[in-house]
């Protein structure tokens, strides 16, 4: 009867177990899903509020992953200079200004230039990447910028890739920006095309020295194009975002619903890893803000404190 009676006792409590398992998984599945939403629509909050010149847009995608991945190296700490991220969309024509020089602190574009892609990339469209030394080619990824140098193109800013087997030979290989006289407008007018480096992101000698002085010394530079499955394989884009800005908790209160908006992206339809092109800006209203109530909380005594601010 005690045995019957213990083993009753058991085969309850397992149940109890079992049951508590089965409820307890969803709730953090639903964590998870929610803290995803609120970066997606983090990421295309800060993009509608970035002020890009009217016909030079960073699409949508490039932008999303560039800033994810900002987003993570900052978690990180692996940026030491925050608020400028600088984005090379090699998906587009090099004969296109395809390079955001971007200040996330004011919301607006510093550089949009041109940039070259390396000799053994392509021609007039960058295809064929490579980490490999000597391979002439553009690699893709996340970069941390670090020191400057005058060498053989003059002034000049070293690159260390931090996107593992995509671009961490970059340093070793002299992957750098600098400024090159093939990048202008005119070389592109008589060679239907953009001249082109060893893989190094190359700029027009007139901006060069001053886009270098701009991002130097632990910004995030960002080389964008959906080859060699890079979506889908680089740690930057794919890790989950722990913390989020301080402001991603206000967004709600500074912006308007953009849901009507034709060109507005539901956050939770964006795919990661699906290529997607978006010429447009998508834009929107500001909403005025009369108040925000504040309160302060003393742990010591207990008490609070609340008031409005105007």
């Amino acid at each position: 009867m005690k045995k019957t009676l213990l083993i009753l006792i058991a085969i309850f409590c397992l149940n109890v177990i079992n049951i508590h398992m089965l409820y307890a998984k969803p709730l953090v599945d639903e964590s998870f899903s929610n803290s995803k939403v609120k970066t997606e629509k983090y990421i295309s909050y800060i993009y509608e509020k970035i002020k890009f010149p009217q016909n030079g847009v960073l699409s949508f995608q490039a932008f999303r992953n560039a800033f994810y991945g900002y987003l993570n190296l900052v978690e990180d700490g692996k940026i030491s200079r925050e608020n400028i991220l600088t984005v090379c969309d090699f998906t587009l024509s090099s004969n296109k200004k395809r390079l955001w020089v971007i200040d996330l602190k004011n919301n607006k574009v510093l550089f949009h230039s041109l940039v070259a892609h390396g000799m053994g990339t392509g021609e007039e469209y960058a295809t064929v990447f490579s980490n490999i030394q000597d391979s002439h080619q553009s690699s893709l990824g996340f970069y941390i910028t670090q020191e400057t140098y005058t060498g053989n193109n003059g002034y000049s800013l070293k690159l260390n890739g931090v996107d593992g087997n995509f671009n961490n030979n970059a340093y070793e290989r002299a992957i750098v920006i600098h400024g090159a006289e093939y990048v202008s407008a005119r070389f592109a007018k008589d060679n239907k095309r953009l001249g082109r480096s060893h893989g190094c992101p190359a700029l027009p000698v007139d901006i060069a020295s001053q886009v270098i002085d701009k991002i130097k010394n632990g910004t995030c530079l960002f080389i964008y194009h959906t080859a060699n499955n890079y979506l889908s394989k680089s740690k930057w884009i794919n890790n989950p975002i722990r913390n989020l800005p301080r402001d991603a908790d206000f967004m709600d209160l500074q912006v308007e619903e953009v849901k009507n908006n034709p060109r507005y992206i539901e956050p939770k339809n964006i795919a990661m890893n699906q290529p997607e092109e978006i010429s447009e800006k998508i834009t929107s209203k500001e909403k005025v803000i009369s108040s925000v109530i504040y309160v302060e909380y003393n742990s010591r005594t207990g008490a609070s404190d609340t008031c409005i601010v105007k």
